[in-house]
């Protein structure tokens, strides 16, 4: 029978055994990579070049856990965002704003916002990203309103799944 300081060791033997049991296959194994297409986009991005990539496209975003949503951004400064599974197309503004970030330089960000929107994935107040990550992160962007949501408040069918492209949503509305 063990006393009781061997059943506190044995039990600290145990608790250190488990630590090394198997690693998480998802967890990374080797340093970060460095991305310079994208610090290179997110540095060398201008108002103007923000603008231009913003104003009368239309985008897919797949990214940040919430709902994919498609996106056309009017010349006006208005965002329409269609979201998967919502019948309904909020209706937000789009800016180009210039900040400084946490090192002190001036970037150049895209802010969105929905007011009245409460839905997850949609801000109520202004949220900006740096306008190269925007881009870089964009799953797929064409120029103009291919899919006629300008103007809208109701989508001509509810997405009930993330679409592979924009493609896919334009035979949807055909």
């Amino acid at each position: 029978m063990l006393g009781p300081s061997s059943l506190l060791l044995l039990s600290f033997a145990i608790v250190a055994l488990a630590a090394c049991g198997p690693r998480d296959p998802a967890a990374p194994t080797t340093p970060a990579v460095p991305m310079p297409e994208l610090q290179a986009a997110i540095d060398n991005s201008t108002p103007q070049e923000a603008h231009r990539g913003m104003s009368d496209h239309t985008w897919l975003w797949n990214g940040g856990g919430s709902p994919a949503q498609v996106h056309y951004s009017a010349p006006d400064g208005r965002d329409y965002a269609w979201l998967v599974g919502e019948r309904r197309i909020f209706v937000g503004d789009w800016r180009v704003a210039q900040d400084m970030n946490a090192r002190g330089r001036t970037i150049t960000n895209v802010c969105l916002r929905y007011p009245g929107a409460g839905v997850p994935g949609l801000s109520e107040g202004w949220t900006c990203r740096p306008a190269g990550k925007l881009f870089y992160d964009m799953a797929e962007r064409e120029g103009g309103d291919p899919l006629r949501i300008n103007g809208r408040t109701e989508a001509p069918v509810m997405l009930q799944k993330t679409p592979a492209n924009l493609a896919e949503v334009q035979a949807l509305v055909r």
